[in-house]
């Protein structure tokens, strides 16, 4: 599934499927790990918008992006929206894939951003948005753990 441009994360969390798909749907959990104001509405056609600066919600936010895909407790796509920095570079082009499977008593999330153009305007976009969904994921790990490691709500911005 993944082309060498997809950024394509995958790492093991050690909490059951539910808990770690419920950090990426419930507006509260994601307040924690990713964002500051988080409107998500966990249907297919559903809001995925997550607000960096909620009092500018145009701005730094993935206003008007939507799920694609939900399968509870297994998968979740959406669309993306970058920071204003490629906005208008990737506008909501780009998708988001997130698997959640079991093993072995601990989660394997498989992280997949799809959707990056050619060009270095796009590279450019695509590595900043690589170390941004780094970042982020290994919070949500760490929020998911209970490390001492764990920061609230990363910008990714």
């Amino acid at each position: 599934m993944s082309k060498n441009r997809d950024i394509d994360i995958r790492i093991l969390i050690e909490n059951p499927v539910a808990r770690v798909f419920e950090a990426w749907v419930k507006p509260d959990l994601l307040e924690r790990w990713l964002t500051r104001k988080a409107n998500v509405q966990a249907s297919i056609g559903g809001a995925y918008e997550l607000f960096w600066d909620p009092e500018r919600p145009e701005h730094n936010s993935t206003k008007g992006c939507r799920i694609t895909g939900l399968v509870p407790n297994a998968e979740l796509s959406f669309n993306w929206r970058g920071p204003e920095e490629f906005e208008e570079l990737m506008g909501r082009s780009t998708q988001v894939f997130v698997r959640f499977k079991p093993k072995e008593g601990v989660t394997l999330l498989q992280f997949l951003h799809t959707g990056w153009g050619e060009g270095a305007s796009w590279e450019k976009a695509r590595k900043w948005q690589a170390e941004a969904w780094e970042s982020a994921i290994q919070n949500l790990k760490n929020m998911l753990e209970n490390t001492d490691k764990f920061m609230h709500n990363v910008s990714m911005n």
